[in-house]
């Protein structure tokens, strides 16, 4: 009798949807973590779609140990990391926010949470604009203030953002209208209304938003360090 081939769960970008992969590799990593006091282990999985026939690469991590915090051995859901795997971006000034909001976002379209990953695309770039906004037009300081009225101060909402964003030419008119549609689809998503996102709207989506965090980070530090590099090559001749 042949063996019983392994499958595991993971989404196909092809078939865009869930499959049960074969499975037909693995490699694994767990050692006990002193600093935290928990055991850590996390498994890669090669397989192929059975539908497309499409190379896919997991990975997963263990969430729960037995004998240590659960009765069994308990694992995440299955992340495909090949191919398209998540945006790696170069720039260390982006804030935890962003990248969080993105990873959120794309386990939401792995997961089919079209919707959710909507809202977390918005979250991404309403954070961007705070966190650059805030760099480019710094808070003036408090003053004291001991009436009892006191309003808090109100924070930066994606709508104003954007526009602002747009005034002190940090992103171009191209740009302008790729936010606006991402808010116009994050507003959707995030009221109660019954609407329904596709999932390649929900990429494209993601597209931009990429493409926005790229230019605004990861193209402005090259752009920096090109400019600075040409700085110190033209002080050399005229030395």
């Amino acid at each position: 009798m042949s063996q019983q081939m392994q499958t595991f769960i993971v989404d196909c970008h092809i078939c865009q949807a869930k499959v049960a992969a074969q499975q037909s590799g693995s490699a694994e990593r767990s050692f006990f973590d002193d600093e935290v006091g928990e055991p850590f282990c996390e498994r890669v999985l090669v397989g192929k779609c059975p539908n497309c026939d499409c190379v896919l690469v997991g990975s997963t991590q263990q969430i729960g140990f037995e004998k240590h915090d659960s009765e069994i051995d308990i694992w995440s859901d299955v992340v495909r990391v090949y191919p398209k795997p998540p945006k790696v971006f170069s720039s260390m000034r982006i804030p935890r926010v962003v990248t969080t909001s993105l990873n959120e976002a794309d386990r939401s379209l792995q997961a089919g949470a079209n919707i959710a990953a909507c809202v977390m695309f918005g979250r991404a770039l309403e954070a961007l604009c705070r966190h650059v906004i805030s760099t480019k037009q710094p808070a003036p300081p408090d003053r004291e203030d001991t009436s009892a009225n006191k309003k808090p101060q109100k924070k930066l909402m994606l709508g104003e953002g954007i526009r602002k964003l747009h005034e002190l030419k940090v992103i171009d008119d191209r740009l302008l209208d790729w936010s606006q549609q991402l808010q116009a689809f994050r507003n959707l998503a995030a009221h109660p209304e019954d609407i329904s996102i596709s999932r390649v709207d929900a990429e494209d989506l993601q597209t931009f938003v990429n493409a926005i965090v790229e230019y605004v980070y990861d193209l402005s530090d090259r752009y920096d360090e090109f400019k600075g590099r040409l700085g110190k090559s033209t002080s050399r001749k005229l030395t």
